[in-house]
């Protein structure tokens, strides 16, 4: 696998695929891209940015003593959602999955502009609800539209929903489909910022952190640990529904990305493998970083995956920048008086 990325990293020269990252690349540019190079780049100091006012900050400044953009959310009531696979501590079971400890996850100190370090992620802005794992002849894109699912479920209830639709290909395509929920999204916070801002900014932002906890010695090689600006490494459309922002991850479109899903899939029903999410702190007010929320899936079983009813969906249709101040408004933090017991 490091020959593939190697060979990658000799077509393009890192300067230029920084000017290049900044625009949507062309169909025959999706294979070029190197999947390899920006790990190693999304997460250097390079689009960090101090802001004048907080150059001044103590460096030596305990992580704990600085407020969080975003507060973690209070425990909820999750049983009313439910997925396709279930829920399940014990690693040994099959086809299941559970959160893993977020502590497990390496992100950005609140020194990191200075020395680059990292600390245990605290708590998870959003809880983990439900799992879904679909099988289509076609690519499956704004799932969270199904009738049902645990987005519009949470939407009837007042809460918000992260949807990651990690979208594999092949001949017959698979969805991994995560929900993560929270009942409130905190006005002017990061992850505020994120559910309502452009496609460029969350390109820019969002973060995967994958590991592979229990498998072969080359397939953990191969995916390893480092965090990767997904926007940079693949394609990823955003879908803004009442209550939900959804992205869908096209593990196609990179040929690096392709080639080690190709070798995990492979073996998928012997892994356990953790995945988390993050949005980029670029500035010193956003850090430390924080985790959105992260999932441990033991076993999975592709023969499981059912075929979604799509057809017969909600009606959710993509909003446009012109609804976000819609969005805005229901997202602040008086939406903490709609959450459920």
């Amino acid at each position: 696998m490091e020959s593939m990325v190697d060979a990658g990293s000799a077509q393009k020269d890192p300067k230029l695929q920084e000017v290049d990252s900044k625009t949507k690349p062309s169909e025959g540019q999706a294979d070029n891209r190197n999947m390899g190079t920006i790990d190693e780049e999304s997460d250097d100091d390079e689009d960090y940015q101090v802001p004048e006012a907080n150059i001044e900050e103590d460096p030596n400044k305990s992580d704990n003593e600085d407020k969080h953009t975003d507060e973690p959310p209070e425990k909820n009531d999750l049983s009313c959602f439910s997925g396709i696979l279930h829920r399940d501590t014990d690693e040994k079971s099959r086809n299941c999955w559970t959160v893993p400890d977020s502590k497990s996850f390496k992100v950005r100190s609140k020194n990191f502009a200075h020395d680059k370090s990292k600390i245990p992620a605290a708590s998870y802005l959003m809880e983990l609800a439900a799992i879904d794992w679909f099988k289509d002849t076609k690519r499956m894109d704004n799932v969270a539209r199904q009738k049902g699912c645990v987005a519009q479920v949470a939407a009837e209830k007042g809460m918000h929903t992260f949807v990651a639709n990690i979208q594999i290909p092949g001949s017959t395509h698979y969805s991994l489909v995560m929900y993560f929920v929270t009942n409130s999204l905190k006005k002017g916070s990061l992850l505020q910022r994120f559910f309502d801002g452009d496609d460029d900014f969350r390109n820019s932002r969002l973060k995967l952190i994958p590991s592979v906890p229990k498998g072969s010695w080359i397939v953990r090689q191969s995916v390893g640990s480092t965090p990767c600006l997904l926007g940079k490494a693949v394609d990823c459309s955003y879908v803004r529904g009442h209550g939900y922002l959804e992205v869908d991850i096209d593990i196609g479109s990179s040929a690096v990305a392709n080639g080690v899903l190709g070798l995990v899939f492979g073996v998928v029903t012997t892994l356990v493998v953790d995945m988390a999410f993050l949005i980029q702190a670029n500035t010193y007010d956003e850090l430390p970083e924080q985790v959105i929320g992260a999932a441990r899936l033991a076993h999975v079983e592709p023969s499981t995956a059912v075929v979604p009813d799509l057809e017969n969906s909600s009606g959710n249709n993509k909003e446009n920048n012109s609804g976000n101040e819609d969005n805005n408004t229901t997202s602040s933090e008086d939406d903490l008086s709609k959450k459920t017991n």
